[in-house]
């Protein structure tokens, strides 16, 4: 069942992000002129500061190579809140394939691209009561604060030379 359950979960958020109808909204993203080893650390430091812990940094570019995709830089950032995972998993079970949450970071030219799911898009999906709505509108400012930071980094980087 259990498989059952992440297959469903996985068919849906695919669907969903690539569903042509309001696309901008389903993911938060960002570009900074940061190269990417720097950023890679940076958004950890981020990460860190808005009280989120980094759980693992997985290195994607093999599965990529193999898929026919050219690149050196692409990591999976996974992190999340221990005590909110923990409350969550027990209230929202089918919360449970979204933690920990997955931050997409890639070189692309000579910017690094930030990437993560908008949790609000999820919404319909789970058929969100009032204080899942809030909670996953929350965690959608907190990705936005914590990528916002990270363009910021990059304006005072490119001040700083």
């Amino acid at each position: 069942m259990k498989f059952l359950t992440v297959g469903l979960w996985g068919a849906l958020v695919t669907g969903l992000l690539f569903a042509p109808v309001h696309a901008a909204e389903k993911l938060l993203t960002v570009h900074s002129q940061q190269a990417f080893e720097p950023a890679l650390e940076q958004v950890q430091e981020v990460l860190s500061k808005h009280h989120f812990t980094v759980a693992h940094i997985q290195k994607c570019d093999g599965g990529l190579h193999d898929m026919g995709y050219s690149t050196d830089s692409y990591r999976i950032v996974f992190f999340g809140r221990l005590d909110e995972v923990r409350a969550l998993s027990k209230t929202h079970p089918e919360l449970v394939p979204l933690f920990p949450f997955k931050l997409a970071v890639y070189a692309k030219g000579e910017d690094t691209v930030f990437s993560i799911l908008n949790p609000t898009q999820l919404a319909p999906l789970l058929d969100a009561d009032k204080d899942l709505q809030q909670q996953l509108s929350a965690w959608e400012q907190d990705f936005r604060a914590v990528l916002g930071e990270m363009q910021d980094v990059q304006v005072q980087v490119a001040h700083a030379h």
